[in-house]
């Protein structure tokens, strides 16, 4: 009987290794010309959805890369400057994992991605509006929030403020503060609500756009913002703790299906609207402003709204 075991058992390895798919590695998923779309489950050409900012056409929101969503969705004849980030240190505990050092991992997206930080800072005109922008570019380490990602919040709210801007737009996308600088991490928190505050102040309009992914300390400035829209009615996980973390700690309690998602925080009253995409940021955004600021369109290409001066001391 052991020789029948011993054939059975060789037979069934060799039909294994025969017929294995070996599952493509993270390297290969990202330079295939294909990906799956969770909304619609249908995979799609990368370059179609390209061409299209990343939406599907069942409505589903990939990320976006804020230097093009600047460049060809925002700014007037995709002309914007760069507002320089701080060097603040990102990684004050010089922490690591093992052999794995924080700050080479930060290094690495620093050349992936050709920013100096997770967010992305940029002065120009939107519809003739004077308009300074932050875009978290979720492939920057899941934009988690360092004191330097602080620091390019802080110079570019100073800038804000020095230029006597119409309004300041923030299209969020992060998973919170970065684990990696603890307290050191912690304590820029207050720093953005004081700057938020700070705008408000000198009557500059903030607007906060919601894409999908959006955890943790990164809501410490998001509320901060007169106004709150999410580009997509199917956009998640848009509170403090995602729907995994909240399951677990809420045993035996149900999670409503769609917790966290754009349309149920409409319903509850924690945003003031939602767009069909991202393509209606532009025209949007202008409109309220203008209808806040009494501007027409005209008026916004010749004048600024904010007199108000005020220096924002930077982080220690």
């Amino acid at each position: 009987m052991n020789w029948i075991l011993n054939f059975r058992t060789k037979f069934v390895e060799k039909v294994k290794k025969t017929f294995k798919r070996d599952r493509p590695s993270k390297t290969e998923q990202a330079n295939s010309a294909w990906i799956n779309c969770p909304g619609c489950n249908q995979m799609k050409l990368r370059d179609d959805l390209k061409k299209n900012f990343n939406v599907c056409e069942c409505s589903h929101h990939f990320d976006l890369d804020p230097k093009i969503l600047f460049t060809e969705l925002l700014f007037d004849n995709g002309e914007w400057e760069r507002i320089p980030c701080p060097p603040a240190d990102p990684d004050p505990l010089n922490f690591k994992i093992g052999e794995t050092k924080y700050i080479d991992k930060y290094n690495i997206n620093i050349k992936k991605t050709n920013q100096d930080s997770a967010i992305l800072a940029g002065l120009g005109t939107v519809n003739g509006l004077k308009i300074v922008a932050f875009g978290y570019n979720f492939a920057f380490g899941g934009s988690a929030m360092t004191p330097r990602e602080n620091e390019q919040l802080l110079s570019g709210i100073q800038k804000a403020l020095d230029e006597k801007v119409d309004g300041v737009i923030s299209i969020y996308q992060s998973g919170g503060m970065s684990v990696a600088t603890n307290i050191h991490g912690l304590s820029t928190m207050p720093k953005q609500m004081f700057a938020m505050k700070e705008l408000r102040e000198a009557g500059i309009v903030t607007i906060g756009i919601l894409e999908s992914k959006i955890t943790g300390g990164t809501f410490c400035n998001t509320y901060g913002n007169d106004f709150l829209f999410s580009t997509n009615p199917n956009n998640e996980s848009q509170l403090f703790a995602g729907k995994r973390v909240s399951a677990s700690v809420n045993k035996g309690q149900a999670l409503p299906e769609d917790f966290g998602v754009s349309k149920s925080l409409l319903s509850l009253g924690m945003i003031d609207g939602i767009f069909d995409s991202r393509m209606e940021i532009r025209q949007r955004i202008t409109n309220l402003i203008r209808v806040l600021l009494k501007k027409s369109e005209k008026e916004s290409r010749e004048e600024s709204t904010s007199n108000v001066k005020v220096d924002i001391p930077t982080a220690i």
